[in-house]
Parts: C-alpha cells; sequence; structure tokens
C-alpha cells in the first residue's frame, strides 16, 4: 500500500474513532441529564408531598382549636361541644384556605349524630337485635334506584363483624369471601372504617355512597365507659327515622335543631313522647368528630 494510501486510510479510521467518541459522549450527556431530571422530579414530588402533609396537621391543629373554642364558650364542657345550632358552630363551618402553592379544604363532622356499625355486636361480641333492627329500617329508608334487601344486608354486615365463624340466616362468612377472585376473609373484629361496607356481601358503590353519610365506625366504649348517645341535634332525619319501627318523616317532622337540651322536648317535639324507650339512648352532645382534609400544592393531591 502506498504512502498516500495509508495516510489516508489512517484519516479515516481517526474520523471514525471521533464521530464514536461523539456518540458515546452523547449518549452518556443524555443518560446523565434523564436520570439529573428525574431525581429533580422526585425531590421536587417529595417535597410538595411533604408541605401537604404539613398543611393537613395545621388543618388538624385549626379543628382542635375550633373544638376547644367551642368548649370553652360551652362553659368548659357543660354541653360538650353542643350549646346553640350545630350549623352555626364555629367546628361545623367549612375551612377553605387558598395559598400561592394551592388549596386546603377541610371539614369537621359530628359522628355522634350517626348510626355506629360497631354497636351491631354487644360488649361481649353478641349480636345486638334492637341495633340490628333499627340499621335494617336505616337501610330500607335509603332513596335508590336499584332494590336491596335490609335483612340481608344487616346479616352481612354482622356476620362481617362478629367473632364467629357461623353464618346468620341471610349472611355471609368465610366460604363467600375466599371464594372471591382474589379471596379474602371477613374481618371478624370491629370496624375500622366505614368503606369496609365495600367488601361486604350485597353492598355496591351505589348503596354505600347513599349509606355513607349516615354511618360512623367509633371504637367500641372501654370498660366502665357509659354507652354513646345519639346527638339529636345533629343526627339527620333517616337516622331519626330510623329510631321506631313505622316511623316516617310525617312522624319525625323536619326539627329546627334547635338546639334541644332536653331529650323529653325532642321526643315530644318528634310525635315519638309514647317512645318512653329512647330517653336513655338519646343525648345532645358530642364527643367523637371527624375531620376530612384535602389538600392541593402543585401535581400533589393529599
Amino acid at each position: 500500500m502506498s504512502a498516500p494510501a495509508a495516510r489516508a486510510r489512517q484519516q479515516g479510521i481517526a474520523a471514525l474513532t471521533a464521530i464514536l467518541v461523539v456518540a458515546i459522549a452523547t449518549v452518556l450527556a443524555v443518560n446523565l441529564l434523564w436520570h439529573t431530571s428525574v431525581d429533580i422530579s422526585r425531590t421536587e414530588t417529595l417535597l410538595t408531598q411533604d408541605q401537604a402533609r404539613q398543611y393537613d396537621l395545621g388543618a388538624e391543629e385549626l379543628g382542635k382549636v375550633a373544638l376547644a373554642q367551642d368548649w370553652r364558650d360551652d362553659g368548659e364542657g357543660g354541653a360538650d361541644f353542643i350549646s346553640t345550632s350545630p350549623s352555626d358552630e364555629l367546628w361545623s363551618q367549612p375551612f377553605l384556605r387558598q395559598f400561592e402553592a394551592g388549596t386546603l379544604v377541610a371539614q369537621i363532622t359530628d359522628q355522634q349524630g350517626r348510626f355506629d356499625l360497631n354497636s351491631l355486636l354487644t360488649s361481649n361480641g353478641s349480636r345486638d337485635d334492637e341495633k340490628a333492627k333499627q340499621y335494617a329500617r336505616l337501610l330500607a329508608l335509603l332513596k335508590l334506584d336499584q332494590p336491596l334487601d335490609p335483612e340481608a344486608l344487616t346479616d352481612a354486615t354482622i356476620d362481617w363483624i362478629d367473632p364467629d365463624t357461623y353464618a346468620g340466616s341471610n349472611g355471609a362468612e368465610d366460604d363467600v369471601y375466599t371464594n372471591r377472585e382474589p379471596p379474602y376473609r371477613p374481618a371478624n373484629f370491629w370496624f375500622v372504617s366505614t368503606s369496609e361496607l365495600l367488601a361486604i356481601q350485597g353492598y355496591t358503590p351505589e348503596i354505600y355512597a347513599a349509606l355513607e353519610r349516615y354511618v360512623t365506625a367509633l371504637p367500641p366504649p372501654a370498660n366502665g365507659e357509659a354507652a354513646r348517645l345519639l346527638n339529636v341535634n345533629t343526627a339527620e332525619d333517616a337516622v331519626l327515622e330510623s329510631l321506631v319501627d313505622g316511623a316516617s318523616g310525617a312522624a319525625i317532622p323536619k326539627l329546627p335543631r334547635g338546639p334541644y337540651t332536653d331529650v323529653g322536648d325532642f321526643l315530644s317535639d318528634s310525635n315519638l313522647a309514647s317512645h318512653t324507650e329512647l330517653t336513655g339512648k338519646l343525648g345532645f352532645s358530642s364527643s367523637w368528630f371527624l375531620l376530612t382534609v384535602s389538600t392541593s400544592v402543585g401535581e400533589t393531591r393529599s
């Protein structure tokens, strides 16, 4: 091979080598840029999540302040948070705060104006027939486009939390749930969230959406703790109507929620004066509340 040809070949190899080096460097630079971008995005997400969490905690503190203020206004627990119409209470007002990075919405709701799902069992874990009947009546009062079987739903709900594995007459136990895909078992324990209803035989999203506002899941009373009373000042009409068999909107008229400080006055105004058995089950105070907070910071939602 002549000298000019050899030099041309060497120049060609050098050019190819240079192009290959540039290509490799470009790939490495792009890869580094991609990882850096992902790291920055991940860091930003973690920071906004932490910001949202701090706003949530701030809303929790504001909720405590509102309840504490109402407690002081009521004579430091004299009426246990309820002294005027609940709609006028500081703690019951929706809280909306817009800030530069996003929005925070918070709402406190009284839980003693709702039917407690855990009250379907007595303290020894057996079925409470009276509460079961009330719950069935509450289910029957739901306004739905689809038919439902209140007794079957009640039995299935009790089977979900009772400690045994024997299904009620219309209930469901392990044999039903373990045949689902994926299989699972009933809790056989107290409700910790009302959303557990969606896992129970017979419930649909439509039923739960209609029922959710009327029910709660409170921790069972501790030993020696008095039974929790239904707050007539905050209970909705459907919950009040479920108290007695055959009640309707005509039997329990729309009440001013005035507030009541005497159960006898409520029974009289509700055309329920003859139902003296309700006296020890109704009250006009609350000690259990639920705070719901929704925060948006940038693209983060909590």
